[in-house]
């Protein structure tokens, strides 16, 4: 993969780089101009049916060989191969056009002649690019400063790793405190970047500003990164480039084009071998037959000759031609509009498909998520009965009493539950567990500082990692919670009757593939009461919680209804209990 280095990036410095890195061009083509004649011809005349053809024509030179015109046997051959350049011709040409639109993508850089714009191809390591909201990020960079009031972005990473929830990234601390993105020049600091490698999952570095008193150095990861080929979903954002070129994780992680190939192809090369073989044998035959007088080894060739029209050769033009109607009718498709054949060498594939495997939660589903069921052990609520909840609720938040922390409830009077406070508990628990930020958009009547200032409903729009958060928290708005405001450290929720409840974020423990769960400690503002809220999957959750004969039948028997089950849990601890922790 060549020799890749750690670096030290400078912000706003190119010329201070101290090795020479790659161009930030995107090259996907399996050819150049000097070797496209002979790699198509290579990847033709590898596999035996086309050698086959090729030796017959040849073999019309030789004139005690000679059976008839030369056009008889080099027309048909000619046809195939120009069909066959011509179709890899266009594939390249189409794949040129795509690259060079992608380089030719314009960005805004910053320098200390304010903003200039450049294209992706001249970005280098070093510069400090600013990437709009559904705009694709042209390099590997470190995230720096966002527009967003809550301090952070999402990202689609669909194109780099093929799934569709959004990533949350946060900037460099040091860099968001800054009063303008022009501020960014003005300091002196630096990235130091681990060596370029395939990882898209995992990232090494560090942020040092030397100018700071005292210096300040911060430590980066996968969270402060912006790779390549994803798509900036949520506010305006600044990096600075420390990969480019070749050296793009999404680049690395890419194998280089190759003709393929596909298993129609190769039976029917199979086939030829075998009647390439019944010839031989056929031609020895009728050889033997004559006793093998004369000179018998050029009687053999003219019999192989003569007896060659049993392999078609017209049967590789009907292929090729098969093939791009094919892959004409695939693009035409009424049904799959904006499909598009990058490969015309194997629609037919497509046609061998039995079985599709898949996964239940996002591909069949489309991420489309609703709330269908709430269950609290003694009793349940489905989608005809959302109202209860939402008068539970409204209930909860109207009684004086609501205030008071259970934890404040004298100890020797157990008294259980009511339904109404557990379904409210349950409400709010469902309210506070994700990483949801709600954002506030221009409607045309209302600006976007008017909106956030009032939390107007309808220019609110719900941002998050997962679909699954996000019908999450509109359903637990359609029953009178409502989330209407989140940065880093606090989040608010407005109650049925206007009320905005601030909550101060302690801590949050973000999901994993591994741990199968999230959670969260909250501080309630007005009570001061501190909870930990987590949620997960139910065969996580099962070892967790405490005990109940409940759990594990009813998870089993919403997983028998197609539902995905989702197990949300709350434990009250004392100011001791979380500063012992922490």
């Amino acid at each position: 993969m060549g020799d890749f280095r750690p670096r030290t990036v400078w912000l706003g410095h190119p010329e201070k780089r101290e090795q020479r890195y790659p161009k930030n061009v995107i090259n996907n083509q399996k050819y150049n101009f000097f070797t496209f004649l002979p790699g198509v011809l290579f990847n033709q005349f590898k596999y035996f049916f086309n050698l086959y053809f090729l030796l017959l024509s040849c073999s019309q030179f030789v004139e005690e060989l000679r059976l008839g015109a030369l056009y008889t046997y080099w027309v048909p051959l000619g046809l195939v191969l120009f069909i066959t350049i011509m179709r890899e011709a266009i594939e390249e040409i189409r794949c040129y056009l795509r690259d060079k639109e992608v380089n030719s993508q314009v960005y805004s850089r910053l320098s200390t002649r304010g903003t200039v714009k450049v294209k992706s191809s001249g970005i280098q390591v070093g510069d400090l690019i600013i990437v709009e909201k559904n705009q694709r990020v042209p390099a590997d960079m470190i995230f720096l400063r966002t527009s967003e009031r809550n301090g952070s972005c999402f990202l689609r990473t669909d194109q780099l790793d093929g799934e569709t929830d959004w990533k949350l990234r946060l900037p460099v601390a040091c860099t968001q405190r800054l009063p303008t993105a022009a501020d960014l020049l003005q300091i002196r600091s630096y990235v130091y970047a681990e060596e370029p490698n395939i990882d898209i999952h995992n990232f090494i570095g560090t942020f040092t500003r030397e100018d700071g008193d005292p210096p300040v150095n911060e430590s980066l990861s996968i969270e402060n990164t912006l790779w390549a080929s994803t798509v900036v979903a949520s506010g305006t954002v600044v990096g600075v480039v420390i990969y480019t070129g070749k050296e793009l994780r999404s680049v690395m992680n890419t194998s280089n084009p190759r003709h393929k190939v596909g298993l129609f192809d190769l039976e029917v090369n199979c086939l030829t071998k075998i009647l390439f073989g019944a010839l031989v044998v056929v031609s020895l035959v009728m050889v033997a037959l004559q006793h093998f007088a004369g000179r018998w080894y050029l009687q053999i060739f003219r019999f192989l000759l003569l007896f060659s029209h049993i392999v078609p050769i017209s049967l590789r033009v009907n292929l090729d031609m098969g093939k791009m109607v094919f892959s004409w009718m695939i693009k035409k498709d009424s049904k799959i509009p904006g499909t598009v054949v990058r490969a015309s060498t194997i629609p037919e594939q497509l046609g061998r498909i039995s079985y599709l495997l898949t996964d239940k939660t996002g591909t069949l589903t489309q991420n489309e998520m609703v709330f269908r069921r709430l269950h609290l052990g003694t009793v349940a609520y489905g989608m005809d009965s959302m109202d209860e909840v939402q008068s539970h609720v409204f209930s909860a938040y109207t009684q004086p009493t609501h205030d008071l922390p259970a934890s404040r409830a004298p100890a020797a009077t157990k008294v259980r539950k009511t339904i109404s406070s557990r379904v409210h508990e349950a409400v709010k628990a469902i309210a506070l567990v994700h990483n949801v930020t709600p954002v506030y958009e221009s409607n045309g009547v209302t600006d976007q500082a008017e909106a956030e200032q009032h939390y107007e409903d309808t220019c609110r729009v719900y941002q998050a990692s997962s679909p699954d958060e996000v019908s999450l928290v509109q359903w637990t708005e359609s029953v009178g919670l409502t989330l209407v405001g989140r940065d880093q450290s606090s989040m608010q929720l407005r109650t049925p009757t206007g009320q905005i409840l601030n909550f101060t974020i302690l801590q949050i423990f973000p999901f994993t593939y591994e741990s199968k769960r999230m959670g969260i400690i909250v501080r309630d503002e007005s009570t001061g009461e501190i909870t930990f809220y987590m949620k997960g999957a139910d065969v996580v959750m099962a070892g967790i919680v405490q005990y109940n004969d409940w759990l594990e039948e009813e998870c089993g028997n919403m997983a028998r209804e197609g539902l995905r089950v989702l197990v949300v849990s709350k434990k009250s601890l004392t100011e001791e209990q979380y500063q012992d922790f922490e």
